[in-house]
């Protein structure tokens, strides 16, 4: 680890939300630890560009309290001072021009659990509301993100305004009120809650992108499901990111369980964010924050030999998913992965394992952030941060 950035107590009065906001929120969460780090990329010199998802919440039982409901997912351009993050200018994604913010407020019953205001207070549905993951700033002007709850794939102007949502096809959002395409390959809907895409890798010529689930597909209620370690990644044609095409479809396998500490299992693992290294390759972050058995890897995926899987029948079904399948037989071939760093061996002085922003720097280094979840456990050590690691090997970037 060469250095490491922490964001200071910084008051979400800064983002706009009112006194009256934030004295609601403070029984249920740190409003002065807002969570900027669930997507990352690199700007030039010491500026960088983040992103918040859906903003503070938790979930109790069948509930999923938002103890800032007006919060709408942001992005934030911050500069790296020494040993701190300085924000320097925040966008919240917005409906329109002169439109309100899209809020993170799941879209409807089959997105997530019922929205509530803690303890008990039924909050509506919102079509518009995004679960915002990662983030890159394309060369042709706006900012492609990938967010949860559809999942989706979401293009937004310079002035935070979203251009266009790409959901699963078969999927509406009634009532939206921006345009929505229903593009992405519909065995998506068979998402899993809070599990949708996390992560979006751009080609440095801003033409094709790797939009990457964070965990796999089908109902986990199903052992068939539960304990599969195939994630689905999508390459997408993004030139013309407002004619959005899907132009492959691949998979990968997921670390063995026993690969990390002792009591993890299949279901907790997650791919949380990913970034360009070259045609065929892509650095994925891969971790489990279950808690006093955490870790996380940086993996070099290369999908030179992979199969495309988009013309199969079986692309359509969960079929890929259950652990029964024999991938081999059915003449699919996976990426090829290769770990490139291990957090639980190499760098134990990282203990904050909710790890969500993967920026690459050079070669030799890359740029982690952390998701602090706003401070909704109360804890006072909840900061957001960012470090520079060097990699023992040199990453085969090609930009």
């Amino acid at each position: 680890m060469l250095r490491e950035y922490t964001l200071a107590p910084h008051s979400l009065a800064n983002w706009g939300y009112t006194v009256e906001e934030l004295a609601a929120a403070e029984p249920y969460m740190l409003t002065d630890r807002p969570a900027i780090g669930s997507g990352l990329q690199h700007l030039v010199g010491d500026y960088f560009l983040s992103v918040t998802d859906r903003g503070p919440s938790s979930k109790p039982a069948d509930k999923r309290f938002f103890p800032l409901p007006n919060f709408t997912p942001t992005i934030v351009l911050l500069k790296t001072v020494r040993d701190e993050i300085i924000p320097e200018a925040y966008l919240p994604i917005v409906v329109s021009e002169s439109g309100p913010g899209v809020t993170g407020i799941p879209n409807s019953a089959t997105e997530d659990s019922t929205p509530y205001f803690p303890p008990s207070t039924l909050l509506p549905f919102n079509p518009n509301g995004l679960d915002i993951e990662d983030i890159h700033l394309l060369p042709q002007g706006p900012f492609l993100l990938v967010e949860e709850y559809s999942p989706s794939v979401v293009v937004v102007s310079r002035s935070g305004v979203v251009l266009k949502r790409y959901i699963p096809a078969s999927k509406t959002l009634p009532g939206a009120a921006y345009p929505v395409s229903s593009t992405l390959p519909p065995i998506l809907n068979q998402v899993r809650a809070n599990r949708g895409l996390e992560s979006i890798a751009v080609s440095q010529s801003g033409r094709t992108a790797y939009a990457v689930m964070q965990s796999p597909l089908g109902p986990t209620k199903n052992p068939a499901y539960l304990n599969s370690r195939v994630v689905r990644l999508l390459r997408l044609d993004v030139a013309d990111p407002l004619n959005l095409q899907v132009t492959g479809q691949f998979i990968v396998l997921m670390s063995l369980p026993s690969e990390y500490p002792p009591g993890n299992t299949p279901d907790v693992l997650k791919v949380s964010s990913a970034a360009w290294v070259s045609h065929d390759k892509l650095l994925l972050l891969e971790r489990t924050d279950e808690a006093g058995k955490g870790g996380a890897k940086l993996i070099l995926v290369d999908l030179k030999h992979a199969t495309d899987i988009s013309a199969m029948s079986e692309a359509n079904t969960l079929v890929l998913e259950d652990v029964r399948t024999d991938l081999a037989t059915l003449g699919i071939t996976p990426a090829v992965s290769s770990v490139v760093l291990n957090f639980n061996d190499e760098l134990p002085e990282i203990t904050d394992y909710k790890l969500e922003g993967l920026s690459i720097l050079n070669a030799n280094e890359v740029a982690i952030s952390n998701d602090n979840d706003f401070g909704v456990t109360l804890d006072p050590e909840a900061k957001s941060r960012m470090w520079i690691i060097r990699l023992k090997e040199r990453l085969p970037l090609c930009w």
